[in-house]
């Protein structure tokens, strides 16, 4: 049974990095996460794309987010975060509801959460797309 959880892990962390490369734009987004209802709390939005983004924040974040069972960094399981942010140029809020896959250390007080959108809007999705897309416009220019 072990075995078979590890594969999963495995495949569920493989098809997180697939998809997450493709149409992946970095961002100094900030948005405001919320974690099981509780206050919400700031955080960076460093890498966004259709399907998920990766944001950094303090360890004090991380603890909230990190189940309690879990003490070290790696694959996350059965979590969702609420997220709200704004895109350049746009006159409304994004919220959405992600699944974390992932979280990293990256120092003593910084870690790195990667998420997949979980519920996103069919109008924030467009703004999304539109968002990403003009990214690799202008990245390519």
């Amino acid at each position: 049974m072990l075995l078979f959880g590890t594969e999963l892990e495995h495949w569920d962390a493989a098809m997180y990095a697939c998809k997450h490369k493709l149409h992946r734009v970095k961002s100094t987004l900030r948005a405001q996460l919320s974690v099981r209802g509780a206050n919400t709390q700031p955080v960076l939005i460093e890498q966004i794309s259709e399907v998920g983004l990766d944001f950094l924040c303090d360890a004090g974040a991380q603890c909230r987010i990190m189940p309690e069972e879990q003490k070290i960094p790696g694959p996350v399981f059965d979590v969702y975060v609420d997220i709200a942010f704004w895109l350049p140029n746009s006159d409304r809020e994004l919220q959405t509801r992600c699944q974390v896959l992932f979280c990293r250390r990256l120092s003593q007080n910084s870690y790195r959460f990667g998420c997949e959108f979980h519920q996103l809007s069919d109008a924030d999705q467009e703004l999304l797309q539109d968002f990403v897309q003009q990214a690799e416009i202008d990245l390519a220019s």
